[in-house]
C-alpha cells in the first residue's frame, strides 16, 4: 500500500513541476507583452468612443460573451459532427454532403466568433490583448481554422472518390477536436490570467 501511495505522490509531484513550469512561462510571456507596443495599443483602444460606449453599457460585454460562447459551441458541434460522420458513427448522408452541410455551419459560427471576439477586445482591450491565454488562443485558432478547412476539403474529396474517410483524415479530425478543446480552455482562462 505504501508503494502505491508513493507512486501517486511521484505522479502528483511530476505534474506539479509541469504546472509550475507552465505558470512561469505564462508569467514571463505576460511580462514580455507588457513591454511591447501591444500595451500602448490596448490603452489607445480603451480611449476610443467604441470602447467607452461598451464600458458605459453594462449589458454589452455579457451579450458579446453569449454570442461568442454560442458561436464557439456551434463551431465545435460542426467539428464533432464531421468527425462522427468520418468515423461512421452518425448520419446517413455521404461524406461530401456532411462536409458541405457542416462546413457552412462552421464558417458562419467562425464569423460570429470573430465578430463577437472583436467587440470584446474593443470593450476590454487591456484584459484581452495583454493576456498570454488570449495570444495562445489566437495561435491555436489560426491553426484550428487551417486544419478545419483542410479536414472539410479532404472529407468532401474522399466522399466523392471512395465514400469513406482515410486514416490520415480521421487523425486530422481527432487533432481538430483536441485543438478546439484547447481553444475553449484558453478562452475560459482569459478571465483568470493576471494582467
Amino acid at each position: 500500500m505504501r508503494e502505491c501511495l508513493y507512486g501517486y505522490g511521484a505522479i502528483a509531484s511530476f505534474w506539479q513541476g509541469k504546472i509550475s513550469l507552465m505558470d512561469d512561462l505564462l508569467f514571463e510571456f505576460t511580462e514580455w507583452l507588457r513591454g511591447t507596443p501591444v500595451t500602448e495599443l490596448s490603452l489607445w483602444i480603451s480611449d476610443t468612443r467604441a470602447s467607452e460606449w461598451i464600458a458605459m453599457h453594462f449589458w454589452a460585454i455579457p451579450i458579446f460573451q453569449v454570442i461568442h460562447i454560442l458561436s464557439i459551441s456551434a463551431s465545435f458541434v460542426a467539428v464533432l459532427m464531421l468527425n462522427l460522420r468520418a468515423f461512421g458513427f452518425a448520419g446517413s448522408a455521404t461524406l461530401t454532403e456532411a462536409a458541405n452541410r457542416y462546413s457552412r455551419v462552421l464558417w458562419w459560427a467562425l464569423l460570429g466568433l470573430v465578430g463577437s471576439g472583436f467587440l470584446m477586445i474593443v470593450g476590454e482591450p487591456v484584459r484581452e490583448l495583454v493576456n498570454p491565454y488570449f495570444w495562445v488562443k489566437m495561435i491555436l485558432l489560426v491553426i484550428g481554422v487551417l486544419v478545419a478547412a483542410a479536414f472539410a476539403k479532404s472529407l468532401a474529396k474522399q466522399g466523392e472518390a471512395t465514400g469513406s474517410a482515410s486514416g490520415g483524415t480521421k487523425v486530422a479530425g481527432v487533432v481538430l477536436i483536441v485543438l478546439w478543446c484547447m481553444i475553449i480552455w484558453c478562452g475560459r482562462w482569459i478571465a483568470y490570467a493576471p494582467v
